[in-house]
C-alpha cells in the first residue's frame, strides 16, 4: 500500500510541476517586463532583490509559485503591487492561485486517498485477516450469549430456554433484530439449527449458523428454502407411503421400511 502511494504522490508531483511550469511561462513572458518596468519607475522593489529575479526564469518563476501558492509564503510580495499597477495580471496570479490550490492540489489529495483505499481493498491478506479477528470476536460473543441462556449450564438449550433468552438477554434480542427474527420465528429457527434433531441445541450448532447468517442478511430466504425442503420430505414421505395402500404382509412391512429410510435419507 505504500509503493502504491508513493507511485501515486511521485505522478502527482510531476503533474504539479508541469501545471506549475506552464504558468512560469506565463509569468516570464507577461509579468517580467512588468516588474522591470515597476522597478524601473518606482523603484518598487529596492529592498528584494530576489524578486527581480523571481519572474526572470521559468524556473525562478516555478519557486515563486511554490513559494507563493502551495507553501502560503508572501504572496504579496510581488503580485500585489504588479496588479495595482497593472490590473489585467491579475488573470495571472488569481488564475494560478486558483488552478493549483482549488484545483491541482486537491485532484492531488483525492486521487492519493482514492489510490491509498483501493490498495487497502486489493489487500486480500490483510481483508482476511480482519474478517478471521471479527469471526473470532463474533464467536466469543455468541458463546457469552450462549452460557448466559444456558442457565442450567448443561451444555445444551432447550426450545423454551431460547424463547426465555430471546425475551430477556439484551444482546440476544439485538442479534435477533439484525437477522430480522422475532419471537414467532423461534420454533422454526431451533429447528433449523437443532441439526441432528436431538431436541437440544449444543454450543456449535447455536454459534456457527448465527454467526454466519448475520453477515449475509439471507434469514428469509433461509427461512423459506427450509419450509421448502419440510414440504418436500413429507410429500416424499406421503407419495411412498401411498405405494403401499394396495399390499399385504411381508411386501407391506418392506413397502414402509423403504419408505421410512427414504424419508429419513431426505
Amino acid at each position: 500500500m505504500m509503493s502504491t502511494c508513493l507511485k501515486a504522490l511521485a505522478w502527482s508531483f510531476i503533474f504539479c510541476f508541469v501545471i506549475m511550469t506552464i504558468w512560469a511561462m506565463l509569468i516570464v513572458e507577461m509579468i517580467n517586463p512588468l516588474v522591470q518596468e515597476i522597478h524601473a519607475k518606482y523603484d518598487t522593489f529596492q529592498d528584494c532583490e530576489q524578486c527581480l529575479r523571481a519572474t526572470s526564469s521559468v524556473m525562478d518563476a516555478n519557486l515563486l509559485l511554490f513559494k507563493t501558492v502551495i507553501a502560503g509564503d508572501s504572496w504579496g510580495t510581488i503580485a500585489v503591487p504588479v496588479i495595482e499597477a497593472y490590473p489585467p495580471t491579475a488573470i495571472i496570479f488569481v488564475g494560478s492561485l486558483l488552478t493549483l490550490v482549488f484545483g491541482v492540489l486537491n485532484l492531488i489529495v483525492a486521487v492519493v486517498v482514492d489510490t491509498f483505499a483501493d490498495a487497502r481493498d486489493r489487500d486480500i491478506l490483510n481483508l482476511a485477516e480482519e474478517m478471521e479477528q471479527d469471526m473470532q470476536a463474533d464467536k466469543r460473543f455468541l458463546e457469552s450469549v450462549f452460557d448466559r441462556i444456558d442457565v442450567d449450564h448443561t451444555g445444551q438449550l432447550t426450545l423454551e430456554q431460547l424463547v426465555e433468552g430471546a425475551r430477556t438477554d439484551t444482546e440476544f434480542q439485538s442479534r435477533l433484530k439484525v437477522m430480522d427474527i422475532d419471537e414467532m420465528d423461534l420454533v422454526q429457527l431451533f429447528e433449523m439449527i437443532d441439526i441432528d434433531n436431538s431436541g437440544f441445541i449444543e454450543s456449535n450448532e447455536f454459534i456457527r449458523p448465527l454467526s454466519r447468517w448475520v453477515r449475509d442478511s439471507k434469514t428469509a430466504p433461509r427461512f423459506i428454502k427450509y419450509n421448502m425442503m419440510r414440504t418436500m420430505q413429507k410429500q416424499e414421505e406421503f407419495l411412498g407411503l401411498t405405494k403401499c395402500f394396495n399390499r399385504s404382509g411381508l411386501e407391506l412391512l418392506r413397502c414402509r421400511f423403504e419408505t421410512t429410510n427414504l424419508f429419513l435419507f431426505f
